[in-house]
């Protein structure tokens, strides 16, 4: 009985000791397999992008005084006024023709243009209506004489964008006076004809608001920024397909108009959101549902003196020019570790995202032959305007490979040396943006007839956000900018 237990566990051991081998045998198996290729992380779920933040723009527009002469005077010419007939007006017995003989001059001081309009006025004044033996007589008196009326205008915008004045007489400059000789006798008539063109002056203010309000140089000139800042900007064509700012207005409000040396000034605020994308075919440029400019909303709190910008950009960096940045950067790196003999070189990297965090994926050769992940968290540093990567440091699984296989890589002087490499510098593209926007506003129609000036830029980040196809980047912009009308 003793022996056939003997026998029994005896068979059973050589059964478990044969178990064990194969057991043995395929651990080591998966472990060498292991030094070859860690487990690729889970990808975890991503953050809801962050609301966006409203841009705006607070842009004063000067417009010359002398071209807003040279405009008016196009506008008004030749003959302002004609009275044709003695018994029109109640039988005033007057004609009168009333023609502009020089160029209109214009002031301005605060919201009000000064009107300085010179005038050649002919009249011809019946002297005497009668009837003798059934036959009409009548016996007229033409005088000539020059003047400069003196007229005043508050000048605003209404809600299509368009100057509104409200043109008063407020005197009489004159020239020429007009004198009547009468047996011999000169009589002076510059009191009874000033009363007489009183009498007109309404005539001539509705002339001089009438073609102020067809200038349409402000509404002509904000919807061309409207127009232009919808444009797709290219900010970058090398690396990826191609990465677009793209504007989408909401509003645009306008001051009072202001007027100081010789010039007109309206400061308008525009509200847009500014976003970049990454076109899916190289070369592609995104389409663009323009919209038409909106009716003014006045906001009297903006002035000439207010000439802020504040950008509030979200970017989006593709994970695909990242590791092509990358790839330039590190690929084919060789590592020597400090204060030892191992070295390692970097075939390929690959970054991408899970959860909140950035993965990075290397392959290296060397004293280590494997595909190592690392995770950290994205930082944009405002200094050296550059991408790096906080909390550094091997995943669980490449962790657990290191210390069977190579732990000398878990010390922190080979941390430190790897992530050095991961840094992706993006100060040439900080810098483009502001040369980028102002060149984009310059170009074309309003590029000629403006002068545009962006001074004062100042980029900082406010938000990194791992996404599943790109990092967003959310930047604050700062600083002053001006546009100043040279041709209407």
């Amino acid at each position: 009985m003793k022996t056939k237990i003997y026998f029994y566990i005896k068979r059973n051991n050589q059964q478990a000791l044969l178990i064990l081998s194969f057991l043995l045998t395929v651990l080591f198996i998966s472990s060498c397999k292991n030094k070859k290729e860690n487990t690729a992380p889970k990808i975890l779920p991503f953050d809801e992008a962050i609301e966006h933040q409203i841009s705006f723009l607070e842009v004063p527009i000067a417009f010359s005084v002398e071209q807003i002469e040279q405009k008016i005077n196009q506008a008004i010419k030749g003959t302002l006024y004609a009275d044709q007939s003695f018994e029109d007006k109640q039988s005033d017995g007057l004609k009168i023709r009333v023609k502009k003989v020089d160029n209109i001059k214009i002031s301005v001081k605060e919201n009000v243009m000064y009107y300085s309009v010179p005038l050649h006025i002919w009249v011809s004044k019946r002297m005497l209506k009668t009837r003798f033996f059934g036959k009409k007589i009548e016996k007229t008196k033409e005088i000539d004489f020059s003047l400069r009326i003196q007229l005043r205008s508050e000048i605003n915008l209404n809600s299509d964008w368009k100057l509104e004045t409200q043109t008063k007489y407020t005197g009489i400059e004159w020239i020429k006076k007009p004198k009547l000789k009468v047996l011999g006798i000169n009589f002076d008539l510059a009191g009874l004809l000033e009363s007489q063109l009183l009498q007109k002056k309404n005539d001539l203010e509705r002339v001089i608001d009438k073609a102020t309000s067809n200038l349409k140089i402000i509404e002509k000139e904000v919807s061309k920024i409207w127009i232009k800042i919808q444009e797709p900007i290219l900010i970058e064509k090398k690396i990826s397909n191609g990465t677009w700012l793209l504007a989408e207005p909401i509003q645009i409000e306008a001051s009072k108009i202001e007027g100081k040396d010789k010039k007109l000034f309206i400061t308008t605020r525009l509200k847009t959101f500014l976003r970049t994308v990454v076109a899916k075919k190289k070369g592609e440029k995104p389409s663009v549902a323009f919209k038409k400019l909106p009716s003014l909303k006045q906001n009297y709190l903006l002035n000439s003196n207010q000439n802020d910008f504040e950008l509030n950009l979200r970017g989006e960096l593709p994970y695909k020019a990242i590791n092509d940045l990358l790839s330039e950067q590190v690929k084919d790196t060789v590592l020597i570790v400090p204060n030892t003999d191992y070295k390692l070189k970097i075939n390929d990297v690959e970054v991408f995202g899970s959860g909140k965090q950035l993965f990075m994926k290397l392959q290296i050769t060397g004293d280590v032959n494997s595909t190592i992940y690392l995770n950290g968290t994205p930082r944009f540093d405002s200094l050296d305007k550059s991408l790096h990567f906080d909390n550094f440091d091997y995943n669980l699984q490449s962790e657990e490979y290191l210390l069977t296989a190579a732990d000398w890589m878990l010390k922190a002087t080979v941390k430190e040396e790897i992530q050095k490499l991961l840094v992706l510098p993006m100060d040439n593209y900080i810098k483009k943006l502001p040369n980028i926007i102002q060149t984009a506003l310059s170009k074309g129609k309003t590029g000629k007839t403006a002068l545009f000036d962006l001074q004062d830029f100042d980029l900082l980040p406010r938000f990194i956000q791992v996404d599943k196809e790109h990092i967003r980047i959310y930047v604050k912009a700062t600083g002053k900018v001006g546009i100043e009308i040279i041709k209407l």
